[in-house]
């Protein structure tokens, strides 16, 4: 049979563990109140777990926490309680004195060193992401779902429906339907009717080449939809806009002008080494011209211009009309001006300036190239229309308030150094 222990016996095994009896011992089963002298506290450990384990304090082991030790390092965290402390593991409501938001913690996670779950990133507050999802142009029909999860708003300037995720705060990622990300199927097939086009195929992306045809010029072609979206370059058909060609057409076209191309086809603003089967020159056509009802031959036409015989340029002006003018003309041994410049000077226009050219081909594409530089780089439209000027040549009018005779005669002299 096991020896009584005594209270001597049992405070000198408690003092030596670093705890304090408070009170008389009774055996040792029963807890013995006593005093931590590690950290203060008052603990009720038993004899017997003294005796197999020693130092027994909860506190210091960490299983129990005091109230106000809780309190005061999370604090010390940057939390202000809410709510009395309700345990190491359970939520606790709190607020954070950054960012001044209400949210639930557990004093075991923060004791370990994490922070704000909003401070440091790891979520969005409901109403810093309300806030952020309206900043990109969307009104929100659901409450904050949470990051990962999708979300259904609403595009304040296209009115679509969509679901997104709240990825970040800072992103600034607009509506994709507004952005030409992504494609509403019923707006593509609405943009064909305005184009007059028919789908062949089903649509694949903005990318791929769509087999359509064109309602107006009956030419299936294979444009993408961002081509027949991009700014600048609204023409939607090719071959309605010129820009494209059916050489089936182009031949169909030199054959009945009696010409025989002499190259393969350069392009429709490309002069093309032809031969007049009329007269048998060789003759340097524009198919955009013969496209418009030119000839294609000057020296079989009744009247115009020969491009191989020498030829000016020259700059006239109209105070009344308020206009300058720019052409070409052919030059003659027996007059210094052609019957062009003499009907322009009865209509009231005023000669600035010719400059002679040895073939009259050359001041035709001078004068093609000054007209390019008036129209897209300086900016000006045509002035006059052909009633203004019934002997023709509005097409190559400006405003006479919007530059000086000058400034274009300049550029003639610039161009007409330049090999072309």
């Amino acid at each position: 049979m096991a020896s009584k222990i005594s209270p001597a016996r049992a405070k000198k095994l408690f003092l030596k563990n670093q705890l304090k009896p408070l009170e008389a011992f009774v055996n040792t089963q029963k807890p013995w109140k006593s005093e931590c002298l590690k950290c203060g506290k008052t603990v009720s450990p038993r004899y017997s777990k003294v005796r197999a384990r020693g130092h027994q304090c909860a506190y210091c082991a960490g299983s129990k926490v005091d109230p106000k030790d809780a309190i005061k390092l999370i604090k010390s965290k940057g939390f202000n309680p809410r709510v009395p402390y309700p345990g190491g593991n359970k939520k606790w409501a709190v607020v954070c004195t950054t960012c001044k938001k209400e949210l639930d913690i557990v004093y075991t996670s923060v004791k370990l060193g994490f922070g704000c779950k909003y401070c440091t990133g790891k979520e969005v507050h409901p109403d810093d992401a309300n806030d952020s999802i309206e900043r990109r142009g969307y009104e929100p029909l659901t409450p904050y779902p949470g990051a990962s999860t999708l979300w259904k708003v609403r595009c304040r300037t296209c009115k679509r429906e969509q679901q997104i995720k709240m990825h970040s705060l800072k992103s600034k990622n607009r509506c994709v339907y507004c952005v030409n990300r992504k494609l509403d199927l019923n707006d593509v097939y609405k943009r064909l009717e305005e184009l007059e086009f028919q789908p062949l195929e089903d649509f694949k992306n903005a990318t791929t080449p769509w087999k359509i045809k064109c309602l107006k010029c009956k030419h299936v072609i294979y444009p993408t939809w961002d081509g027949m979206n991009r700014k600048n370059r609204n023409r939607g058909c090719g071959y309605c806009a010129q820009v494209r060609v059916d050489i089936k057409e182009v031949n169909k076209l030199l054959r009945q002008l009696k010409l025989k191309p002499l190259v393969k086809y350069p392009g429709g603003k490309t002069s093309w080494k032809c031969k007049c089967l009329k007269c048998g020159c060789i003759v340097y056509p524009k198919y955009s011209d013969l496209n418009q009802g030119q000839g294609g031959c000057s020296n079989c036409a009744d009247y115009g211009l020969n491009y191989t015989d020498k030829g000016y340029i020259y700059l006239i002006t109209h105070p009344l009309l308020n206009a300058h003018k720019i052409g070409i003309a052919n030059s003659y041994k027996s007059r210094d001006l052609d019957d062009r410049m003499y009907r322009h000077e009865k209509q009231g226009w005023k000669l600035y300036k010719i400059k002679n050219f040895s073939r009259l081909r050359r001041a035709y594409d001078v004068e093609q190239r000054v007209i390019k530089w008036l129209r897209v780089e300086v900016g000006l439209p045509i002035h006059l229309n052909d009633f203004q000027i019934p002997q023709g040549g509005h097409t190559e009018t400006v405003n006479a308030s919007e530059i000086d005779l000058v400034t274009i005669w300049a550029k003639v002299e610039e161009l007409s150094k330049v090999r072309l």
